[in-house]
């Protein structure tokens, strides 16, 4: 009689499960008891072992099953609950800008240096600006990442190097979140853009693309590997001052030179092509900004180039120039880059 009973006992589990369809994962087979609550579904399986599972989640057999044993065969509702709290999706805004006044008719903005001052090797300023660049932002790099770069390239041509070309990018695209870079808008004057990003608390990656010895205290660039011409200098720019009335002003900028870490590049020094901004950088936490549309309000045809044609485009945006087969051609290049 007893071992009728056994016998009895372990077939139950066997019964349960010859019950679940053949198209039941196996994770649900052997599920002798369900109860749905809401988006989730708490299973019991032969074992005794129990499970929350969400309903999302489920295959179309998998829950069919889970709701009929739930109908015939009800877990009881327990006395417990369970809370479910969404991890954080934001983190705070990194506070970047240290001043933002006028006095006596002067705009000063200045947003904080780099939490470390680096010192470039070599010729390898286009990765150490960018160091830089990103750290003001909040998006700090490691010395691991920056060597992994450098290691091996040439000191006086690190350009030449795979890794040191590829670390170029990878140091930004390899971040998760992804830093939000932003580049200026056509027709928008570049200066005026600048000013305008960094109060926003935005530092902007820019560069020296030929040597301004006026610009700069005497003896520096003779000491460091730059000749200017068609190689330049890497820099970050994260503060200016501003005399709208007169057009005076100047830029400051953070350099990768131990010996002149950072300075002031007047604006008299900086025009003529002496100071290229290439983009701009949204603080960690910068909530995106609500692009409005690009609307084409008119083109103007100015004249033929070749076998194209270029046309003075204006939209809400501002007014730039290029060159198109027609109007039409011109209107949808604009329309179609939205």
């Amino acid at each position: 009689m007893l071992r009728r009973l056994f016998v009895l006992a372990c077939l139950l589990p066997a019964l349960a499960l010859a019950q679940a369809p053949a198209n039941v994962s196996s994770d649900y087979r052997d599920a002798v008891q369900a109860r749905e609550s809401g988006a989730y579904m708490m299973v019991v399986y032969a074992d005794g072992k129990k499970s929350l599972v969400p309903v999302a989640s489920l295959r179309p057999p998998d829950l069919a099953w889970l709701r009929d044993l739930a109908e015939n065969k009800p877990l009881a509702k327990g006395k417990s609950s369970v809370t479910v709290v969404a991890a954080p999706t934001t983190v705070p805004a990194k506070q970047t800008i240290v001043t933002a006044e006028t006095k006596d008719g002067v705009e000063t903005v200045r947003l904080v240096a780099p939490s470390i001052l680096r010192d470039q090797i070599g010729g390898t300023c286009m990765l150490y600006a960018r160091v830089h660049w990103l750290d003001i932002a909040g998006h700090y790099v490691d010395a691991a990442t920056i060597y992994k770069a450098i290691n091996g390239a040439p000191p006086d041509s690190p350009w030449d190097a795979p890794q040191y070309a590829n670390g170029l990018t990878t140091i930004i695209t390899d971040r998760r979140p992804r830093p939000l870079i932003h580049t200026r808008p056509p027709g928008v004057e570049e200066f005026n853009w600048a000013r305008e990003q960094l109060r926003k608390g935005r530092p902007l990656l820019a560069a020296l693309p030929r040597e301004i010895w006026q610009a700069l205290p005497p003896g520096y660039i003779a000491s460091r590997p730059w000749s200017g011409g068609s190689v330049g200098h890497q820099i970050v720019v994260n503060g200016f001052t501003y005399n709208r009335a007169t057009g005076e002003g100047s830029f400051h900028v953070v350099n990768t030179w131990a010996e002149l870490p950072e300075f002031d590049l007047s604006l008299e020094a900086a025009r003529g092509g002496n100071l290229v901004f290439e983009a701009s950088l949204s603080r960690v936490g910068e909530p995106p900004e609500v692009v409005t549309k690009e609307i084409v309000q008119r083109v103007t045809f100015l004249k033929s180039v070749g076998n194209s044609n270029l046309y003075e485009v204006v939209t809400n945006r501002g007014t730039e120039r290029m060159l198109a087969p027609s109007e039409e051609a011109a209107r949808r290049l604009v329309e179609e880059r939205n």
